[in-house]
């Protein structure tokens, strides 16, 4: 996140939504999340340093109680855009693998567009138009690749 925005400055926004329906990784308020951000994942003393970076209080993402802005995302692309292929060997494409067996699913109900876990990411033009939804595979450096056509 930090270095999109480094790269691009003010000509794009990022926003960050905590959720915990994902194996209950974010149980605690906001600012337990970015203590956990900087301690724990990534780590390594890890912090939101731009201003065009914006994280949002917890809410769902997926099932009845999404917000409807997730809704909206998910009925424009329902499978996330990824590398074809098996890269974690869990027996299913990275970008159709919505969660493992050991995991339970935390929201009802279950829809084949549902966000599968942490760090999926979707980018929206400035118009407001849909672009593209990414597996949470898919390296954040990477959508600069689509950011940049729409910046000219």
């Amino acid at each position: 996140m930090n270095a999109l925005a480094d790269k691009y400055g003010d000509k794009i926004a990022i926003l960050g939504f905590i959720c915990n329906q994902f194996g209950h990784q974010s149980n605690g308020n906001e600012e337990e999340f970015i203590a956990t951000l900087k301690s724990v994942r990534p780590g390594g003393g890890f912090e939101v340093k731009s201003p065009q970076v914006q994280l949002f209080k917890k809410c769902e993402v997926n099932g009845s109680k999404a917000l409807p802005l997730f809704s909206w995302l998910k009925d424009r692309q329902k499978v996330p855009f990824g590398k074809a292929g098996d890269s974690k060997g869990n027996g299913v494409a990275d970008n159709d693998a919505i969660t493992q067996a050991d995991k339970a699913v935390l929201w009802a109900p279950i829809s084949r567009s549902d966000i599968a876990w942490n760090f999926e990411k979707f980018l929206v033009a400035p118009s407001g138009k849909f672009v593209r939804r990414y597996s949470r595979y898919y390296l954040i450096d990477d959508i600069a690749t689509d950011i940049e056509p729409l910046l000219q």
